[in-house]
Parts: structure tokens; C-alpha cells; sequence
């Protein structure tokens, strides 16, 4: 038997480190790219990457109060309420009274000013759903499992940081 074809639990670990590494890089350029399309979104929209993401966690999340969205965010009051403004003044977001307690207010995403001109996202939603048709039901249940796990350390590792004095 020639050693290509034999078993060698080594080469299993040093490939298994290899695509340890990979996944890890690849899942960088991911991150990045990402970013980079969330700015041109931004862009498209004229606004700022912040005021995008502040958009997109209250169409993921739904409504919530400015204080909610500001700890979501990372921002602190005022320049949270800074961004509403602007956002408010573009007609994108809605402030509503929260119907449990009149002296809360809610914040709303406005998606039919949004979609005004159009779902920038339509066009990549389209694409990553071709790409997902190409993998098996059980690819895809590990692929949903990977990214919920992976939202979840992403967001541990978020609340571990603190700006710099």
C-alpha cells in the first residue's frame, strides 16, 4: 500500500488547521467586503455608515426606543439623538409614542421612504439566494448554526471592548 493512500491522522490535523486558518481569513475579506458594501449603500442613500446601520438594526430588530438603539449602537445619548434628527429630517425614521408608556418614544424605520428609489439590497439578496439553492438542506442548517454562533461571539467580543482614555 503506497502512503498516498493511507491514513495519516497528522495530515488530518495539520488540514483540519489549515482550513482552521483559511475559514478565519476568509471570514475577515468577509467582514470587510461587507463593511465596504454597507458604505456604498450609505452612499447611495447619502447618509453615513452609522446612520445606515442604525437603519438596518431597526429593519433586523424592529422598533425600539432611542435609548435601546443607542446601546445597540454603541453611542451614547446625545449623538444618538443627533442621528435621529438627521435621519428624522429625511423622512427614513418615524418617532412614535410608545403605546405602553406615553412618555417613551419609539423609533420606526420608514422602509417606504426607504424604498423610494428602489432596494439597494435586492440585487445582493438575489445573489446570495442563488448562491444557498447550490447547497444541500443540511449545509445550509450548519451554515445557519455557524452564523448564529458566530453573531453571538462577535457580539461578546463587541461588549468586551472599551474606547480608549
Amino acid at each position: 500500500m503506497s502512503s498516498k493512500n493511507s491514513h495519516n491522522p497528522g495530515n488530518d490535523a495539520s488540514r483540519r488547521n489549515n482550513l482552521r486558518d483559511e475559514l478565519q481569513f476568509l471570514g475577515q475579506m468577509a467582514s470587510t467586503e461587507t463593511a465596504l458594501f454597507y458604505q456604498k449603500a450609505a452612499e447611495h442613500h447619502g447618509l453615513g455608515i452609522t446612520e445606515m446601520k442604525a437603519l438596518s438594526v431597526l429593519m433586523q430588530e424592529g422598533d425600539m426606543s432611542a435609548g435601546q438603539l443607542a446601546a445597540r449602537l454603541n453611542l451614547t445619548t446625545g449623538a444618538v439623538t443627533n442621528l435621529l434628527d438627521r435621519l428624522e429630517r429625511r423622512a427614513l425614521l418615524m418617532r412614535q409614542a410608545d403605546p405602553n408608556d406615553r412618555r417613551k418614544v419609539i423609533i420606526a424605520a420608514n422602509l417606504k421612504t426607504l424604498h423610494g428609489d428602489g432596494n439597494i439590497y435586492e440585487s445582493i439578496g438575489e445573489n446570495f439566494d442563488k448562491l444557498a439553492r447550490n447547497y444541500s438542506t443540511k449545509e445550509l442548517e450548519f451554515l445557519v448554526e455557524f452564523y448564529k454562533q458566530s453573531i453571538a461571539l462577535t457580539k461578546a467580543e463587541i461588549a468586551k471592548l472599551k474606547p480608549r482614555q
